[in-house]
């Protein structure tokens, strides 16, 4: 696999397009000096708490955040960091009755090879699911989903390429279970995870013919990387000879197409090179004797034993959850003491995490709003954010239907839930100097308005029955104001909104909040009260849709303002 030749096809065209074009040049820089890794000690507030939900999780409710406000910064992160095991009912055949494998309304993910109607059915299916899981706000908060995103973006492949949901399904479901886990045994999974095996070739790699492509990412992508080159067919932290001593470490696994179930991998040791590998002075000179199906561990073990490991999974932390800038000064300050703390606690994720969500660096000003959303948070943020029409009692055709055409409007901003651009992941998480920036083009700005338009439409979203026209799945923002002290008053909700949806309401001036509130009342400052009450007094359907498009017509103004982008 050619990773330059994918990179090149996969690079924008910044220069012709209208809006890339202003994009960053060059990084840029702090404004003064960062915070350090010590604990927060400010006040916790819900601007802080917001801030914190924001990045860590998909669209925070007003519910959520201001829970997290009376419940503080200790126990919201025990909530956000439980790992206690949660089983997931699995994604369903919702739509095809030529699956001879699976029932309409029975799992897919146990079952062989659909022969006949192919894969299109199972992918929407899991795409779909994967939605359900993002947008579900009936279990406590969690940074799990965003944990697998995280995941699959740093062991990243393409369902385009495999074309096997079955696969993806149990890859993922790796990362769900392990999501804040251990950082090592999880590459250690990932090595012989059927979708990588096909992906990077894996199943092809044997001892007459080893295939550097898995070997090659697993340095210089998955667990050290690459860094600036320093002599002939060396990188900074390893040489093409580690490349092809690794896979020969790897040769003899394969991938049995047709079992059930999710360990479909094995060893086959007439395919195994039992030589034994010697390594470059990057890693200490030390080799790697024949030890069967255990080798590919034993690789791991020994290029665990580089402090470069901990330092390069903790940049990626950092830039997925705080800020993609990483300058001398957040290396020394933030880096270098969290990839400790991984090591100490033998690469366990979890204590990693909570360092940097308690850190003063991590709620300093300058990092609030400070990334532009990716297509997913964008989108399902919204969608998780605003109530809906409860749709628990509709079919689950209808369900899936919803969801998947959620994902494709995430699709088209640039961000599939099933689908990396390359073995590199997203862009905005590794193209420097663009970064973040990477999400808003010419094509995917005027999506993103559509979009928010269309989910605060006063018709609705999606019809969700084929014999009634009028069951809409559609916003209900109205239910929004249960959790605000006074509804009645729209200075209050006008200030409450704000503060929930823009990421620093100090920024959002007293003329712009008049000119929302204006959205509203227009020229009579006692409109909203007047409804209001007349609808708490004597409530009927009509009255409170007329409330409900006033709030749908506020939300919309500011959901596409340029702060909403922002987290």
């Amino acid at each position: 696999l050619n990773m330059q030749n994918v990179n090149d096809k996969k690079k924008p065209s910044i220069k012709r397009d209208k809006v890339l074009k202003y994009a960053n040049q060059k990084l840029p820089e702090f404004p003064r000096n960062i915070a350090g890794i010590e604990d927060y000690s400010g006040d916790w507030n819900f601007e802080k708490a917001a801030h914190l939900l924001r990045r860590t999780t998909i669209g925070p409710t007003l519910e959520e955040i201001n829970k997290s406000v009376e419940e503080g910064l200790n126990q919201t992160l025990e909530k956000l960091l439980d790992n206690s095991e949660k089983i997931f009912e699995p994604p369903i055949n919702y739509d095809d009755d030529k699956d001879k494998e699976t029932q309409l309304g029975e799992t897919w993910v146990n079952a062989e090879k659909n022969r006949e109607a192919g894969a299109s059915v199972r992918k929407s299916s899991y795409a779909g699911w994967r939605v359900s899981l993002i947008l579900d706000k009936k279990n406590p908060i969690s940074i799990r989903e965003n944990m697998v995103l995280f995941w699959q973006n740093h062991f990243a492949t393409e369902w385009a390429v495999v074309k096997e949901s079955r696969y993806l399904y149990w890859m993922h479901e790796k990362f769900r279970n392990n999501f804040i886990g251990n950082f090592k045994d999880l590459v250690k999974k990932v090595n012989i995870d059927p979708q990588i095996l096909e992906y990077l070739s894996g199943i092809y790699n044997v001892k007459e013919a080893p295939n550097e492509n898995y070997a090659r990412e697993l340095l210089e992508l998955f667990t050290v990387g690459k860094g600036p080159i320093d002599g002939d067919d060396s990188y900074t932290y390893y040489t093409e000879s580690d490349i092809v001593e690794a896979s020969k470490v790897l040769t003899g696994w394969q991938v049995e197409k047709n079992f059930i179930g999710a360990n479909r991998q094995y060893f086959t040791s007439d395919r195994h090179d039992n030589s034994t590998k010697t390594f470059s002075s990057k890693f200490g000179g030390k080799s790697i004797s024949n030890n069967g199906d255990k080798e590919h561990e034993d690789l791991i073990n020994m290029i665990f034993e580089n402090n470069r490991v901990s330092e390069y999974i903790c940049e990626k932390i950092y830039r997925w959850f705080v800020y993609y800038v990483i300058d001398d000064e957040v290396k020394e300050k933030i880096i270098i003491p969290l990839s400790k703390t991984l090591r100490e606690n033998n690469f366990e994720i979890k204590p990693v995490l909570s360092q940097l969500f308690k850190s003063s660096h991590f709620f300093e000003q300058h990092i609030q709003g400070a990334v532009i959303k990716g297509p997913i948070d964008f989108n399902f943020g919204i969608l998780r954010q605003i109530p809906f029409t409860n749709y628990d009692d509709i079919s689950y055709f209808h369900k899936y239907k919803f969801w998947w055409e959620r994902h494709r409007e995430s699709d088209a901003l640039g961000q599939s839930i099933l689908d990396s651009p390359n073995v590199a992941g997203w862009p905005a998480y590794y193209q420097n100097p663009l970064y973040h920036e990477y999400w808003i083009t010419s094509v995917t700005l005027p999506m993103r308005t559509k979009h928010i338009s269309k989910y605060l439409s006063n018709n609705g979203v999606f019809r969700a029955s084929e014999e009634n026209d009028e069951l809409m799945i559609k916003s209900e923002p109205l239910e929004i104001l249960n959790s605000i002290d006074k509804p009645s008053d729209i200075i209050l909700i006008i200030e409450t909104l704000c503060k929930w949806l823009f990421p620093l309401y100090s920024e959002i001036s007293d003329s712009r909040k008049s000119d929302l509130i204006n959205i509203v009342i227009g020229n009579n400052p006692n409109l909203w009260e007047d409804e209001y009450n007349d609808y708490i007094n004597t409530p009927d359907d009509e009255k409170k849709e007329s409330l409900n498009k006033k709030l749908r017509s506020l939300l919309k103004e500011i959901c596409l303002t340029p702060e909403y982008y922002l987290s």
